[in-house]
């Protein structure tokens, strides 16, 4: 058992000789040592950069999300405020009293309605509306006459 151990131990002082042993050789006139420790310096730089880089953007989009719930809070007084109006608005003496004031409607008399209904007038029968008169016949008569002539 103890045998076992000290070959692990041997072994493992053996790999460190070689990694030792390979980082401080050139190749080139290059230290690998050199070139890995640059490697992890360039490595951290840019993660360093990256994660300034994705701050700034949560500040940016935290900054944002502030003004759109701002926003939201004054387009909600806003829509209740117009509900409000709405209502105050809809109700019927409002209505019909804007309708005669502003709009200058009135209701109709009985001789200004004419009432329809859907089935078909037969000969004779009495309709509610106004019948021509003499004048609007000779009206009529005399634009059929000049159409004539034309």
């Amino acid at each position: 058992m103890a045998n076992n151990k000290s070959q692990s131990s041997n072994q493992i002082d053996r790999n460190s000789l070689e990694i030792s042993e390979f980082l401080t050789k050139r190749y080139r006139g290059v230290s690998v040592y050199g070139a890995v420790m640059i490697l992890l310096a360039i490595g951290i730089i840019w993660t360093a950069i990256l994660t300034a880089e994705q701050v700034q953007q949560y500040h940016e989009d935290y900054m944002a999300l502030q003004k759109m719930k701002v926003e939201h809070r004054n387009l909600q007084i806003e829509n209740q405020r117009l509900v409000i109006e709405q209502q105050t608005f809809s109700a019927t003496p409002q209505i019909a009293s804007r309708a005669v004031t502003q709009l200058g409607m009135y209701s109709p008399s009985t001789k200004d309605k004419l009432i329809l209904q859907p089935m078909a007038a037969k000969p004779g029968d009495r309709l509610n509306i106004e019948q021509p008169t003499e004048s609007d016949e000779a009206e009529l008569t005399i634009q059929q006459q000049g159409g004539e002539h034309d």
